[in-house]
């Protein structure tokens, strides 16, 4: 899935490991994990067809940044964008993807945990895994 793919991307990338190390998690952090770390979620998958199929699929993912610092969520957020922003080509060796571009981000700061959840939403245009 293309879920799977980004999180096998991020999980490989030297820059994304140099900050979390390997918390990047699927819909929801295990119990107790440690911050910071990052949460991926499919959002939506719309398909794009032409005049005989099913041409591409937008899927949209909100990556979540969660940090104990607003500073430390905004440098992790940013490499997750550096990381995937304009992507185009075989993603994780499975994912033919023909374009990733950022639809948005927003962090939140948790007064009652002094936390900051920074989200990261990106529409992928891609083919069928391989």
């Amino acid at each position: 899935t293309p879920r799977e793919a980004v999180y096998a991307h991020l999980r490989a990338d030297p820059n994304i490991q140099a900050l979390v190390g390997q918390r990047v998690y699927h819909v929801t952090p295990p119990t107790g994990a440690t911050y910071p770390l990052i949460i991926i979620n499919t959002i939506s998958n719309v398909d794009r067809r032409d005049l005989a199929a099913v041409f591409s699929t937008d899927t949209r993912l909100q990556i979540t940044v969660m940090a104990d610092s607003l500073k430390e969520a905004e440098t992790i957020a940013l490499a997750v964008r550096r990381s995937l922003e304009g992507f185009q080509g075989l993603l994780a060796g499975a994912l033919p993807v023909l374009g990733c571009r950022t639809d948005g981000y927003t962090p939140i700061y948790d007064e009652d945990t002094g936390q900051t959840h920074y989200h990261v939403d990106f529409i992928l245009t891609h083919k069928e895994a391989v």
